[in-house]
């Protein structure tokens, strides 16, 4: 009796063991991805797509792992205990895959919103970029369109003034032109009166012209009749020479032993 009892609780432990090893082996997937992604560890958009690929790679492989315990529960000793520790270890691996695609996708959603945060940031300062430039040409028509308003009220201004003026301005015309006409007619009488004196000076001149060409001419009769002086001089001189009688040239000396 005693015996049959041992026998028993051996073979529970055994089952026990074999019960909480297959637990433990459908957990695996679950475990690895805990250990690869730890709480806070996923902080990049291509952090959270890799972690959430191998979630569901390991979702894949809890639920073959899950199937494949529960069918092999169904042909062993104390099937209803083994089930449930099945089912919790894939609740386990469950769980943890749960939390890694939590936390992934919860990274994805704050980098989302800070990317439409930074886009929505660029599209005001675009805006307010466009409506300053609106502003300005806006202000600079207006600041033309001013302008010229200014500019056509100082013309008719002027024209106004202009048609006032016109009477004076005429007759200050013709007091200009009436005292360019008397300074014309003085500037006239006093080349008029200059005529005489202006005659003299030009009778003078051509008299200086006439006696230094007469000078001048006399400088030159006088050089050339000198030439003259001097080549008849040695043309004399050289006539003398050629008639002069020329010496008898020696008579050659004897040759020797003669």
């Amino acid at each position: 009796m005693r015996s049959g009892t041992w026998q028993r609780q051996r073979v529970g432990w055994s089952l026990a063991a074999f019960v909480a090893a297959a637990s433990a082996w459908a957990a695996e997937p679950g475990a690895d991805l805990e250990a690869r992604y730890p709480p806070g560890s996923v902080a990049t958009r291509a952090a959270a797509e890799k972690a959430l690929s191998d979630a569901a790679a390991a979702q894949a492989a809890i639920d073959a792992q899950y199937k494949a315990e529960s069918a092999r529960c169904t042909h062993v000793f104390l099937a209803t205990e083994c089930q449930d520790k099945a089912r919790h270890a894939h609740m386990l691996g469950q769980a943890q895959v749960h939390r890694v695609e939590v936390e992934a996708h919860d990274l994805q959603r704050k980098v989302a919103a800070q990317e439409r945060s930074s886009q929505r940031d660029a599209e005001q300062a675009q805006w307010q970029q466009q409506e300053a430039e609106r502003a300005r040409k806006e202000d600079a028509a207006h600041k033309a369109a001013q302008q010229r308003s200014d500019q056509a009220e100082q013309r008719a201004q002027d024209a106004s003034r202009q048609q006032a003026q016109a009477p004076e301005n005429r007759e200050k015309y013709d007091q200009r032109i009436a005292q360019h006409e008397r300074d014309e007619a003085n500037r006239s009488s006093v080349q008029l009166r200059n005529i005489p004196e202006n005659e003299r000076r030009y009778q003078e001149k051509q008299a200086h012209a006439k006696a230094y060409a007469a000078t001048r001419a006399h400088e030159r009769a006088e050089n050339e009749k000198n030439r003259a002086e001097r080549e008849r001089k040695r043309k004399a001189e050289m006539d003398r020479e050629a008639a002069q009688p020329q010496p008898a040239p020696a008579a050659p000396d004897p040759a020797p032993g003669r």
